[in-house]
């Protein structure tokens, strides 16, 4: 039997007396409470006397100072004895400009504490607590505006720090105007386990000799082409994960990683995505985010016509090819992208080469703006590459139709497919998000699923709270698909509002 569970909207009852019902219980229990603990207090008297914290163990209490400000910290040298000696062998150190301002800094209450007072004063303290510190730093962040103001200062910082022996290292240039030459003793650091780099300039020195060392790499706002980038990919050999964010100059980021085993690419521009030694790739997210103004520049652009004739189609195809090992895939289209797209004249293809065939993939989600055609074709290819795929998750982002108009749709594309392998034999759980409102179309795919899933055990429909009323948008969605003749008898579907949209999408983007 077929079952369905209709949540209902997290909103407070409108009930009159419910709200006063609920002040009364709260008033009772909190009477109770009080009563209880002054009862209880004196037998615990003797203990609220001692300081426990500073019996915990010194790893203990450096945990604790890492989460408080720099300052903060130190001021903690003069609470005892006890505390004394832990800001000084605190092996992670977290800096900003507001670090080493003046607590009454004009600054700090203007420029929420992002911008350094006095660069000369700032940079003295930097280097009195890193020359105070007596043990290595094993975890340094800094981010400030004056990495370049300050570059042969910092210099002397990184070189300390990387021969000291520094194992995580977070560098964020907070002047976007200006960006930051990486220093070369990054580079020739060879025990550095995580950097991260953003708003500088990446300019690999031909004879790196460092970073063999790095498993956690990520790249935001960086300044690269497509030969240093190729470059620092393929010498960090242990690199584990890889984290690629809007990077400027870059146009073909190109994946030799033997360890690689998660990889996550944000773009706001064409750039080809193409794996060439991954052996252990596991989890892939890649989100094509293009610029609202930079894509119209683009279609016109110089750029685009010395491509060599490569489209982004052609560069999709590219990019699905090299999955066949990967096992959980994730893909966000924004609007422009789409756009872009409708402009090529190759068309997706409707399946993958079989030697490409995406054999290991088990979960896949995909966020696109609507249901347009070219989306379903994509759908329809990944189903028909993917033999052994098991979740499926869809969010479609209809808010772009209050501006846009959708093209033509085929209101009948589903019913002319063949079922995938996966979808007869191997899918178990499809998920859909539709925000804002819901389209003509929507259920035109999930309504093709439970005709064609044998083995689908559950479907989850997740709606914008704000469309209509609950109870009637809910109704809509069970006359639309309760009513199949589902391949499947055991589907449980979940049909449920969401509050937020944005922090649902984002769930899936990250889980």
């Amino acid at each position: 039997m077929n079952s369905i569970h209709i949540q209902p909207f997290p909103f407070p009852s409108s009930s009159p007396c419910s709200s006063k019902s609920i002040m009364k219980k709260k008033k009772k229990s909190m009477k109770k409470n009080l009563r209880s603990s002054a009862v209880t207090l004196p037998r615990f008297s003797k203990w609220a006397q001692q300081d426990l914290i500073s019996r915990l163990p010194d790893d203990i209490l450096h945990i604790i100072l890492s989460k408080l400000p720099i300052r903060d910290a130190a001021v903690t040298t003069s609470v005892s004895k006890r505390w004394a000696p832990l800001f000084p062998t605190l092996p992670y150190l977290k800096i900003d400009a507001a670090s080493f301002n003046p607590r009454d800094s004009e600054m700090n209450r203007r420029y929420r504490r992002v911008h350094v007072e006095d660069a000369n004063d700032w940079i003295d303290t930097l280097f009195y607590v890193l020359g105070t510190h007596q043990v290595p730093v094993e975890r340094f962040e800094i981010a400030v505006e004056i990495l370049d103001y300050c570059e042969l200062d910092f210099y002397e910082v990184f070189d300390e720090l990387c021969d000291s022996g520094v194992k995580e290292l977070v560098i964020k240039n907070f002047y976007f105007r200006v960006l930051y030459d990486i220093p070369l003793p990054v580079f020739s650091c060879e025990t550095i386990v995580k950097l991260e780099m953003s708003y500088c300039r990446l300019e690999v020195p031909s004879n790196l000799t460092g970073l063999r060392a790095v498993k956690f790499l990520v790249l935001t706002y960086v300044s690269v082409s497509n030969g240093h980038l190729r470059r620092l990919i393929s010498w960090c050999k242990a690199m584990e994960k890889l984290v690629v964010t809007y990077c400027f100059k870059v146009t073909n980021i190109v994946i030799h990683a033997p360890n690689l085993s998660e990889l996550e690419i944000s773009v706001c521009r064409p750039v080809g995505i193409s794996l060439k030694n991954y052996p252990r790739l596991a989890s892939v997210a890649v989100s094509f985010g293009f610029d609202n103004d930079y894509w119209r520049k683009y279609l016109l652009s110089k750029e685009r016509k010395e491509s060599g004739g490569t489209n982004e189609a052609t560069k999709l195809v590219t990019f699905l090819n090299g999955l066949c090992g990967v096992k959980d895939l994730r893909l966000n289209f924004s609007f422009e992208y789409r756009l872009i797209l409708s402009k090529e004249r190759i068309p997706l293809p409707t399946r993958l080469s079989p030697k490409c065939f995406l054999v290991e993939l088990k979960k896949l989600c995909l966020s696109w703006p609507n249901h347009y055609h070219f989306f379903n074709t994509i759908v329809s290819c990944l189903l028909n590459s993917s033999p052994y795929l098991m979740e499926l998750i869809i969010c479609v982002d209809t808010s772009y139709d209050s501006i846009f108009c959708p093209t033509a749709l085929a209101l009948d594309f589903w019913y002319k497919q063949v079922p995938a392998e996966c979808v007869k034999n191997h899918l178990t759980s499809a998920t859909f998000y539709w925000a804002d409102y819901i389209l003509e179309d929507s259920f035109d795919f999930p309504r093709f699923l439970l005709l064609n899933a044998g083995t689908l055990k559950k479907m989850n429909i997740f709606y914008s709270g704000e469309l209509k009323e609950e109870s009637e948008t809910a109704e809509i969605i069970k006359n639309e698909l309760l009513t199949v003749q589902m391949a499947s008898p055991n589907v449980e579907m979940t049909i449920q509002p969401i509050i937020s949209r944005n922090r649902y999408i984002s769930s899936f983007w990250i889980s």
